[in-house]
């Protein structure tokens, strides 16, 4: 492959992940957006990495904090320079990013806004930090210790498989009027 084609190569992947931020038209934090790219054969991992943290660097993708984690959007240096070179990219790409994102934004949205994680404390145990939130208000957060480190992953696996539930009894529960029992 020659120099010019591997250069023609490098644009095209960023204005690719340019492209697919920009239709996206939300922040989104790597496992996720690693995942979509991977799981579409988009682009390798590493070479998607690389070109990732390049667009970071270059001020074309931002980095926010939510919540302690680090979520990315595209900025306006990033519109900007996709104006000018996203019609390197080939329409059938263009339309499947599209079909793909519409398909997704729904549950992108929902995982992002419902989060479960736990740690190791300094006492050996475990403690599970569970989130709902809406843009980037928050609904509810709960910190929990848990006994084991099981138990902190099934707190998790619950917690974002049945979030509307838990919420809906956990709200229940407090809002409970206990003076009349």
């Amino acid at each position: 492959m020659q120099k010019d084609d591997i250069s023609l190569e490098i644009a095209e992947s960023k204005v690719f992940i340019l492209f697919f931020m920009r239709c996206l038209d939300m922040p989104i934090d790597d496992i996720r957006f690693n995942k979509i790219m991977l799981e579409n054969r988009f682009m390798n991992y590493f070479f998607l990495r690389q070109y990732f943290s390049e667009l970071v660097e270059e001020g074309l993708i931002r980095i926010d904090e939510d919540n302690g984690r680090k979520i990315y959007g595209i900025t306006e240096k990033g519109l900007s320079v996709l104006d000018m070179f996203g019609h390197i990219l080939p329409e059938g790409l263009k339309k499947r990013v599209n079909e793909i994102i519409k398909s997704m934004r729904g549950k992108i949205r929902n995982e992002m806004m419902i989060t479960a994680d736990y740690t190791l404390d300094e006492d050996n145990g475990y403690t599970a930090l569970l989130r709902i939130g809406e843009d980037k208000f928050p609904l509810i957060e709960i910190k929990i210790a848990a006994g084991s480190k099981e138990d902190a992953r099934n707190i998790c696996r619950n917690w974002t498989a049945f979030p509307q539930e838990l919420y809906s009894e956990i709200l229940e529960t407090l809002v409970k009027d206990r003076n009349k029992q």
